[in-house]
């Protein structure tokens, strides 16, 4: 199906916003230009970097962990993601009350009174503080010394609190079990400034996008998201009837001029607000514009509204309630065409393509082609056929 002017202009863009362009990246920068990577699922949400780091390698990512540079915590909407640590203090300042008053029914039904988790995540901070990194089983074995249940699920509620107030985060691994680690302490921040800086960095990293995406992103509410396009002035631009939010000097044609592959024709600039009639904008869609990319990837949840990637159709294909699961989607042109699935076979990676119609040849080389750059990211020895 071929794209209108403005569904082209717009796939193109975020695939560079995204970092799915095929960039040089580190996974440092990757994080840092995303603002923070869904990571309820922990492999998944390192190949949502590796994927945009051309030449990175899984054991990158663990070093930056290792290093304190990365984190993983409930940064919003009370799921895990994996932000830049100095990224972590501001990003609660907005977001924590409204996660702890979300969960507050859940811990009254089990009996968590407010005084028993300020204690609690006291207990946990200063058991980092004076032990080191440690594993949830030692986390919760310091609680139960303590005197404090960790029964029906309190004991998960009690580290998951901790985190929102500020005072340890998931750092490095130690086998196969993440450890927690002390949070860098808070400042001062003025919250009209954060809001500003909040959406600035969402733009950044997933334009071009509205205000009420980026209320669905942040878990903020969307009078905070109006509240911080209005802080953020002339950081931020406004294109189209759709009032898209755009980083200046991106609008239809300064990105044209400058846009990496895949690229966008010229298209005269008063164009854009009357797409369909005057544009002129094309997306060319070389083979490494296709990307397996994992679920819960930030180019499908980084948005409220995922129609102008994912054709409603096939939404259920991606996710059946649209709110819980989301599978790994292949991704053509800034276009979602299809599901995938991994495996291994031996020291080969097996991925099986589940195209929602059918991939054409090229596709089907690009696919290839992402699937071998996941095997060496994961350190494996090349793709299977199954």
């Amino acid at each position: 199906m071929t794209a209108s002017p403005q569904q082209a202009w717009l796939r193109a863009e975020r695939l560079r916003s995204q970092h799915l362009d095929g960039r040089s990246a580190t996974p440092l920068e990757v994080v840092r230009a995303l603002g923070a990577v869904q990571a309820q699922n922990g492999s998944a949400a390192r190949w949502a970097i590796g994927v945009r780091s051309p030449g990175s390698v899984q054991a990158d990512i663990e070093r930056l962990f290792e290093s304190g540079d990365l984190v993983r915590s409930w940064t919003m909407r009370g799921t895990l993601h994996i932000v830049a640590a100095d990224d972590l203090d501001w990003m609660l300042a907005l977001t924590s009350s409204r996660q702890r008053a979300a969960v507050a029914r859940e811990a009254r039904l089990r009996g968590m009174a407010e005084d028993e988790l300020q204690r609690a995540s006291e207990l946990i901070a200063e058991d980092v503080e004076r032990n080191g990194p440690r594993t949830r089983a030692e986390a919760l074995s310091t609680l139960e010394r303590a005197g404090i249940a960790i029964g029906d699920e309190r004991g998960y509620r009690f580290i998951r609190d901790a985190a929102l107030r500020g005072r340890v985060a998931w750092g490095p691994m130690r086998g196969k079990q993440p450890q927690l680690v002390l949070v860098r302490p808070a400042g001062q921040h003025d919250r009209d400034e954060l809001l500003a800086r909040y959406l600035v960095r969402y733009v950044a990293g997933h334009a071009p996008a509205t205000v009420r995406d980026f209320a669905w992103w942040s878990g903020l509410t969307l009078t905070d998201a109006r509240r911080a396009r209005d802080a953020a002035g002339s950081a931020i631009e406004t294109v189209g009837e759709e009032e898209w939010l755009i980083e200046p000097g991106r609008t239809p044609g300064d990105a044209a001029a400058s846009a990496p592959s895949p690229v966008l024709a010229a298209a005269p600039l008063n164009s854009f607000p009357r797409l369909g009639k005057a544009s002129k904008l094309a997306l060319r869609s070389p083979q490494s514009a296709v990307q397996a990319i994992p679920g819960w990837d930030e180019y499908v949840l980084g948005y409220g509204d995922r129609s102008p990637v994912l054709d409603p159709e096939f939404a259920p294909r991606v996710s059946a309630t649209g709110n819980g699961v989301f599978l790994p989607t292949i991704v053509s042109a800034g276009r979602i065409v299809g599901t995938w699935r991994q495996g291994t076979k031996g020291s080969h990676l097996v991925a099986e393509a589940r195209p929602f119609t059918r991939l054409t040849a090229a596709e089907k080389r690009g696919f290839d082609t992402s699937a071998a750059r996941l095997a060496r990211f994961l350190g494996l020895d090349g793709v299977s056929a199954g």
